[in-house]
């Protein structure tokens, strides 16, 4: 009875032991029937790489709709200090403009006399400086008294700032004073282009009576573009400044325009929605 007890333990022991090894034979077989070995030769042609495990960032990408907008010192109203009669343009909304161009002219009386008042006040001037010159060397040699000095001073200072103060106004309506004098009184004054650009607005007509608060034309300077995006608060967190951009139009989606992001807006407004400016 021991000697047969001895027999059945071996025989199970053998037998476990041959179905392990069969499953590990199993096993060998599966995973040599799906794996798949490269040459380097396919790999490249294959354009398979292998590296080591790295942490990397990883890019997403973010659609949003905005607007082309320009900065507020790019936008012009051309307005006159002083009204008058419009009394030739020739600009049209989308016309180019250059600095210094001559975009429309005014006439007014009041051009004509402040031109006056100003040539009459440089001659009071030069009488003024004349006669204050003449007190001046008198008073050093007793022959007037101080009294008379300080009146011609004070007249002599009091023309001068009267044709400074002319010469302002005349300034502002572009007169040149320097090349004032009786024959060369206008009644037209121009108005100049202050920047260049492209004129968007034109909001008056040949024979019009503009005043100094109305505005003529607005004008706008290309060259300082960006783009105005409207993107949502939720998806604010994951921009900053200085990442790049691609652009385009929705009737001209194939041409690409690249931009950076230069300022994100820290307000939200109703849309629950910031301003990204690129």
């Amino acid at each position: 009875m021991k000697i047969l007890s001895c027999l059945i333990t071996m025989q199970l022991l053998i037998s476990c032991g041959n179905k392990q090894e069969s499953q590990t034979q199993l096993t060998t077989k599966e995973q040599a029937s799906t794996s798949v070995s490269l040459t380097d030769a396919q790999m490249k042609k294959a354009g398979i790489s292998t590296a080591l495990i790295s942490l990397r960032i990883i890019h997403s990408r973010l659609q949003v709709n905005g607007t082309v907008d320009v900065p507020p010192q790019s936008m012009i109203s051309v307005s006159v200090p002083l009204g008058g009669y419009l009394k030739s343009t020739r600009l049209l909304p989308g016309s180019k403009v250059r600095k210094g161009e001559v975009l429309a002219v005014l006439e007014d009386p009041q051009y004509i006399q402040l031109q006056q008042d100003y040539l009459v006040s440089r001659a009071r001037l030069q009488f003024a400086e004349a006669d204050f010159k003449r007190q001046e060397e008198l008073n050093a040699t007793q022959a007037a008294s101080n009294k008379a000095l300080q009146l011609a001073r004070s007249e002599y200072e009091k023309e001068k700032v009267m044709v400074k103060a002319l010469a302002a106004k005349l300034a502002l309506v572009n007169i040149n004073t320097a090349t004032l004098n009786e024959n060369t009184i206008t009644r037209t004054v121009p108005v100049f282009s202050p920047i260049n650009g492209f004129v968007t607005r034109v909001n008056v007509n040949i024979g019009k009576y503009v005043s100094p608060t109305d505005v003529l034309f607005d004008l706008v300077d290309p060259s300082d573009i960006h783009l105005n995006l409207t993107v949502f608060e939720k998806d604010a967190a994951l921009l900053a400044v200085g990442q790049q951009v691609t652009a385009y139009s929705n009737h001209q989606p194939n041409e690409k325009h690249a931009a950076d992001i230069f300022l994100i807006s820290r307000n939200i407004n109703e849309d629950r929605a910031v301003n990204v400016h690129c």
